[in-house]
């Protein structure tokens, strides 16, 4: 493979601003990941410190419901119900990205050691934030309310905001109702008592609904900006579930995602062998771009053949490895029914 051979000083050279790097390196918006994030202390604060070893599972426990009562007489031997708790094991996810640098591969270009790091830095984050992105979005499809129709129904009942599809798991907005879709979404979550603001995880084709709904008309926000009203829109660029080509949303109480950055302890505790030992280094580190998440950061330095990169290589080089590795647990507010969950895909039928 020939590393950086186009970058070579045999000839005068240039390198683009970076602007006109960008669409070579354009990467997807990472917004369901990050609306996880975002909220990772919300729900289990001490995620942290539950996780001692990647060994170790984390099970979290939480108080079920306590459904309403049929009497309407005092009785003198009056016995009450106990109540109950259940549990859930959290899954974590990990992503790894590694980059290696060998130094004289960037003494032979017009790349300096600097700029390759950085410009690799920069990409392997952006890489581990997509990357989480699509398996943020995965785990709230999977966790998706999955009830019969003869279940969720009567639930819907009062709202009767579409046709629940039990076979995709989907609650279907009919063409004849698609400019209501904001307030279908509203009443079928109101229905079943998820009331407060919402997160809308909306892909392209809804967000482009949405934002055409929103404004129409004269006057349009005084006339139109009610229907939008304590919804939170995250746009994905991922389709949500191809079964409904006609875009779908993942509708859920505000908050209520969460993802738990992990990092093992002795990474937290940090080793340092020095940038020229086969030890290297072990820390942590925080996201560039923002998120809030912490990767764990490995680094050594290894002697190496980099011959084999065409024209910059060389037969005695020393080579600086690096590794990214982020972990996220992710997370929902757990429901005692099986099949149930507070996310919901409501999606445009055909």
């Amino acid at each position: 493979m020939s590393n950086y051979a186009t970058a070579v000083l045999v000839k005068g050279q240039a390198i683009v601003t970076a602007n006109n790097q960008a669409p070579e390196q354009r990467r997807k918006m990472p917004t369901v990941f990050e609306l996880a994030i975002k909220n990772q202390e919300y729900s289990i604060p001490n995620a942290q410190d539950l996780r001692k070893s990647p060994l170790r599972p984390v099970e979290i426990t939480y108080l079920t419901n306590v459904v309403p009562g049929a009497a309407t007489a005092k009785a003198y031997n009056h016995t009450g119900t106990y109540g109950d708790s259940g549990i859930v094991q959290l899954v974590y996810v990990t992503h790894v990205e590694t980059m290696g640098i060998p130094r004289k591969i960037a003494d032979n270009s017009i790349l300096q050691y600097q700029q390759i790091f950085n410009n690799l830095y920069e990409q392997k984050w952006k890489n581990l934030r997509t990357r989480h992105d699509s398996s943020a979005l995965a785990f709230l499809f999977a966790n998706r309310v999955q009830l019969a129709a003869s279940v969720i129904n009567p639930q819907l009942a009062a709202a009767n905001p579409g046709t629940w599809n039990d076979i995709n798991f989907a609650l279907e907005i009919s063409q004849a109702e698609k400019s209501l879709f904001l307030q279908r979404i509203k009443g079928a979550m109101a229905a079943r008592y998820f009331t407060g603001e919402l997160d809308i995880v909306a892909d392209l084709q809804q967000a482009q609904w949405f934002e055409y709904i929103q404004n129409q008309g004269p006057g349009n926000y005084a006339n139109v900006a009610f229907q939008a009203s304590g919804l939170n829109f995250n746009v994905t660029q991922d389709i949500i579930d191809s079964a409904y080509p006609l875009g779908s949303v993942l509708a859920l109480p505000k908050a209520a995602f969460s993802g738990l950055v992990w990092n093992e302890a002795l990474n937290k505790r940090g080793v340092d062998g020095g940038d020229t030992s086969s030890i290297g280094m072990l820390g942590t580190i925080a996201d560039p771009l923002g998120s809030g998440a912490i990767a764990d950061i490995s680094m050594y330095t290894q002697r190496a053949d980099t011959s084999a990169s065409a024209t910059s290589g060389s037969t005695q080089d020393i080579v600086d490895q690096w590794e990214l590795s982020l972990t996220v647990g992710y997370a929902l507010p757990p429901l005692s029914a099986s099949g149930d969950s507070v996310v919901h895909l409501i999606s445009q039928a055909s």
